[in-house]
């Protein structure tokens, strides 16, 4: 585990990479977009040519990718890291995938003598800059033993979900809880714009009471001032609304509030929204409430 490898280095990848390197880890890392790894290499991290490199020497290869293809290119692709696995390594995919399909994936890598887990993150790229992360892990318990000593020094809680595939699930109802929690706060912080209360007083009252979450304690403030700048951006709130939804379904669940605020989250897409802050939906309920906004 004193080498790790770390292929995606974008909002999350980033600060684990340099996280990771302060705990004092060697540190290869990859990413399609050059100039990503670029930034890292006067930290100390070595800068890889493909995943198959990034992985080449190291026991534990983290990844962090934007969605399920990115996952699949990476592992399986030409260049991929299957290409020159080998026994005894471990691969950890640190971001929100189908639980069915990385439990597959368990599977084809078991049979490379590879332990693959699921392990998601809780916490935005912010929290994560800062190590406040919650790890999320599926998977063999013998592997989680392994790696949770890398995860505990970067993140403040990693938790075993279970088997391959509930570290991915867990994510899931989190980030559904997470997204209701955003549209709760827009709604009421959008309601007493409209009746003219004071912005700052409004934060204090509801993050000092029981309202209060973490989401609105990070962001409530830039949500109030109309400032969006991507902490979890709107794309990546699509693409996750649509695994849950879909899991639900798979399931018979009814997720009637989910299927609502995906709607709202499909429209600030509609509008070229992708890479701000999925908060920005604030800005279609404020139109709606006919709220303008000073520059």
């Amino acid at each position: 585990m004193d080498h790790i490898a770390v292929i995606g280095l974008g909002l999350m990848g980033a600060p684990i990479v340099t996280l990771l390197l302060r705990a004092g880890y060697c540190v290869t890392g990859y990413d399609i977009v050059e100039k990503q790894a670029t930034a890292l290499v006067p930290l100390g991290m070595a800068s890889a040519k493909s995943p198959r490199d990034a992985a080449a020497g190291a026991g534990l290869i983290l990844l962090s990718l934007p969605n399920w293809d990115a996952v699949r290119e990476v592992v399986e692709g030409p260049e991929g890291i299957l290409k020159g696995a080998r026994p005894g390594q471990i691969v950890i995919d640190t971001g929100t995938s189908p639980p069915r399909e990385t439990a597959a994936m368990a599977a084809i890598m078991a049979e490379k003598g590879i332990d693959w887990m699921d392990v998601p993150i809780s916490g935005s790229s912010a929290q994560a800059r800062e190590g406040n992360m919650v790890f999320m892990a599926g998977g063999k318990r013998e592997a989680f033993e392994k790696i949770k000593p890398v995860l505990d020094r970067i993140g403040k809680k990693t938790v075993y979900a279970g088997k391959n595939g509930d570290g991915a699930m867990l994510k899931l109802v989190v980030n559904h809880i997470l997204y209701l929690n955003e549209a709760a706060a827009i709604e009421g912080f959008v309601l007493g714009m409209k009746a003219g209360l004071d912005s700052e007083i409004m934060f204090d009252a509801i993050v000092s009471g029981a309202a209060s979450s973490d989401l609105i304690a990070a962001r409530g403030k830039e949500m109030l001032a109309g400032r969006f700048e991507p902490k979890g951006p709107v794309g990546v709130a699509v693409k996750d609304m649509g695994l849950i939804l879909d899991r639900a379904r798979q399931l018979g669940v009814m997720l009637p509030l989910g299927g609502l605020y995906q709607q709202f989250l499909l429209e600030a897409r509609y509008r070229g929204w992708d890479r701000e802050d999925a908060t920005a939906v604030m800005r279609i309920y404020e139109q709606l409430a006919g709220i303008s906004r000073k520059d």
